[in-house]
């Protein structure tokens, strides 16, 4: 093996632990970073019934898919929340690249400590522990009338307004 390729092996290498850390983060405060299909995106801001004046959130935002989406298809203001740093960073110059920097900004952080009060929609594909521990949240920070949209999860105790069940997508009302 000449000395170039051992060098690529070590840094694949230091790469894969460095993504490996940053999944078992994420885990720890939602969820594993599970990129949510262009279909299933399309499916969840439909039925949320995002439209042009509306603010969307989405907490644990990974690559930033939903936020673009929600300003791409449907014209609405979007927020990501996200707490890996790698992909932060990523969603950061997408979001540049893609001249979408008027209509969308991601923060970096944790979503249980970020005021959401200003959305009128929040998506969301976490774990079902997390949806249960979010659902004081929404209820202290989130206005009347605002939408959640949840991908395979439930909301219990909240109104859903809208499912698609072979999807698994659900919307709730605050």
């Amino acid at each position: 093996m000449n000395e170039y390729a051992y060098l690529a092996s070590i840094i694949t290498a230091a790469f894969a632990v460095i993504l490996l850390i940053f999944q078992t983060y994420t885990q720890k405060y939602g969820a594993p970073w599970v990129p949510t299909p262009y279909k299933t995106i399309k499916k969840m801001l439909k039925l949320a019934e995002v439209k042009p004046e509306d603010v969307v959130y989405d907490l644990g935002s990974g690559d930033g898919r939903v936020i673009i989406e929600a300003a791409r298809s449907f014209g609405a203001k979007a927020v990501g929340i996200e707490i890996d740093p790698l992909r932060f960073m990523w969603t950061k110059a997408r979001i540049f690249f893609l001249g979408l920097s008027d209509k969308v900004t991601v923060l970096l952080g944790n979503f249980f400590k970020i005021n959401i009060s200003d959305a009128d929609v929040v998506t969301i594909y976490l774990l079902q522990e997390t949806n249960v521990k979010l659902i004081d949240k929404f209820i202290k920070e989130l206005n009347p009338g605002t939408r959640i949209v949840s991908n395979t999860f439930t909301l219990p105790g909240l109104k859903i307004i809208n499912y698609d069940e072979k999807s698994k997508i659900y919307v709730y009302i605050v």
